[in-house]
């Protein structure tokens, strides 16, 4: 028997999955990092990139997302994002035209949050290169 846990994944404008799955990779902000059953309790922020978990079948489920956190207490995770697109949907073009959106507010004269903007872009990057 293996070890799985509750997974829900809400976006903003729906729920996403919920389910018992026996593994999660997220992107978190300083590098990815794999919740398996019994983890210890925490909460992270996750970076754009891909999420991707598996029920127990050798086939893994891949989601796109845009950001947002993830709690893990008592074999429960919830990860809560701006927006999430499956694997199998998601174009590059989707990708590339977020990174230009970046790259507009980074132009504008009046934009104060350089820096976490250029953090946001280069994650982007680095999920087109995976998609």
């Amino acid at each position: 028997m293996t070890n799985k846990f509750d997974l829900t994944i809400i976006s903003a404008e729906s729920k996403v999955f919920e389910g018992k799955v026996e593994n999660i990779l997220v992107p978190g902000m300083v590098g990815d990092f794999l919740v398996l059953a019994n983890h210890a309790p925490c909460i992270s922020s996750i970076r754009p990139g891909f999420l991707e978990f598996s029920e127990g079948t050798s086939d893994k489920q891949k989601y796109f997302v845009s950001g947002g956190i993830i709690e893990v207490i008592n074999n429960m995770v919830s990860v809560l994002v701006d927006s999430a697109v499956s694997g199998e949907k998601i174009v590059k073009e989707d990708i590339t035209n977020l990174i230009s959106e970046v790259d507009e507010r980074l132009s504008a004269a009046d934009t104060i949050n350089k820096d976490d903007l250029g953090l946001r872009k280069n994650d982007l990057e680095e999920a087109l290169k995976q998609a």
